[in-house]
């Protein structure tokens, strides 16, 4: 039978709905390796197609490279608290369904809801900047059935049901310092430690034989590991109000190690037995990451910009389902991007002062499956809204996207992801003048 671990995706919503499991990620192609890699950056640096390493503004934090801490007004205070929403629309080939199908391609549709980061900057002198933060970095979630279709199971067992559930996520709590070193020369360090906790299940169900016990076995995984990142920024006067700016970071390989417990047991309608509990220890390797990005920034009008990204996982393995071909590869991001602010002191148009973002994005994901890359793109728009002064605003970014490919018998993945924040900004230690 062809792909049939794609069957999850005619299930209706409602199939797993209703189990009030909260997911951070839904899609078939998580439950390998450490799940699906979150792209990285709030919802201003997201709505320009994820730019960032080149980026230096004071109106709003980039957390993607640690030098661009430093890109701000003295004794001010920011923070940035961001929710993120997604929509996702399945197709698969019916080949793959395991119920009958007048349509050549099976639909489904899924949606998630959860917060996204929350960071924070402040200054320690003029020409240094700290920031803390918590963050996605990658998550887990599918659910999914297939059904026994060999003819001598069926005569010796009744129908048989086969079930994969899987949830969970690694996140990144970030701790990092920059500094102005010299004119118009930053550098920044990040240190990082990674959370991780995942749960993976799967049950084998005679539906029409009594006779026979429910198996169940899951998979707990709970590890932790540090990590480390460093950036520049060198900035170039190219005319007056026009700069020019090089960015790049580079990511250390980390490893993450925790607790690896394989639970298996028996149950019927009365009765529940373990058969195995067994507990391992487990590491998790992340490769070491490198980036270059460039903008062109005319003060406080525009800027356009281009990242690129490249981490070789090439050499990383991980236990993969059993009978599905699936390897790691080079995985590298190309994304292009920019923001428009028509101006930013114009107090009788509001309009004016909205800063419009767009942008687009390529990723050439870390794993194949038989042989299939699994590539992702979009196109993505949003806006910061001012509230009560220029910095503080609602920031509102979307990204329309595509992930997989029908090839294969696999899965493609439409998806509209929405992307909220506020931006906080405040002025500490400001003496008012009296007259």
């Amino acid at each position: 039978m062809a792909a049939a671990w794609v069957i999850a995706l005619a299930l209706p919503v409602s199939a797993f709905a209703q189990a009030g499991v909260a997911y951070d990620a839904f899609s078939p192609y998580s439950m390998y390796g450490i799940g699906s890699l979150e792209m990285q950056g709030s919802q201003n640096s997201l709505a320009m197609g994820g730019i960032a390493i080149g980026d230096r503004s004071s109106s709003y934090i980039n957390w993607v490279n640690p030098a661009a801490v430093t890109a701000r007004e003295n004794k001010a205070f920011m923070l940035d608290f961001g929710v993120t929403q997604k929509n996702i629309f399945y197709h698969a080939d019916a080949a793959t369904s395991i119920e009958e199908t007048d349509s050549g391609t099976l639909r489904s549709v899924n949606n998630m809801f959860n917060i996204h980061h929350i960071i924070a900057t402040l200054p320690i002198t003029p020409k240094i900047a700290v920031k803390a933060g918590l963050m996605p970095f990658a998550a887990t979630g599918y659910e999914f059935v297939s059904r026994e279709y060999a003819d001598e199971v069926l005569l010796e067992m009744g129908d048989v049901e086969y079930n994969k559930a899987g949830k969970g996520g690694i996140y990144q709590l970030v701790l990092g310092a920059g500094w102005n070193a010299f004119k118009n020369f930053n550098i920044g360090v990040d240190g990082i430690y990674y959370l991780g906790n995942t749960v993976h299940s799967s049950a084998t169900t005679f539906t029409t034989n009594t006779h026979y016990r429910t198996l169940s076995r899951s998979w707990t995984s709970v590890s932790r590991g540090l990590g480390a990142k460093a950036g520049v920024q060198y900035t170039i006067p190219v005319q007056k109000d026009l700069d020019l700016t090089l960015g790049a970071t580079y990511k250390i390989a980390s490893t993450m190690g925790g607790e690896h417990t394989s639970l298996v047991s028996a149950q019927t309608s009365s009765s529940l037995d373990t058969i195995s509990n067994v507990i391992t220890k487990i590491e998790d390797k992340i490769p070491a990451e490198i980036g270059a990005g460039v903008t062109l920034r005319r003060a406080e009008r525009w800027m356009v910009g281009f990242d690129y990204i490249y981490q070789d996982w090439s050499k990383t393995t991980f236990d993969n389902a059993p009978g599905i071909d699936v390897t790691t590869r080079c995985a590298q991001s190309f994304r292009l991007g920019g923001e428009l602010t028509p101006d930013r002191y114009d107090f009788r148009h509001y309009g004016r002062n909205i800063t419009y973002r767009a942008g687009l994005y390529y990723n050439q994901g870390y794993i194949a499956v038989k042989g299939t890359p699994i590539n992702s793109m979009g196109l993505t728009f949003g806006a910061s809204f001012p509230v009560f002064n220029r910095y503080t605003s609602l920031a509102l970014s979307v990204d329309l996207g595509r992930t997989g490919t029908l090839a294969n018998y696999l899965v493609k993945e439409n998806y509209i992801k929405f992307n909220v924040g506020l931006n906080l900004f405040d002025t500490w230690f400001h003496k008012t003048l009296y007259k």
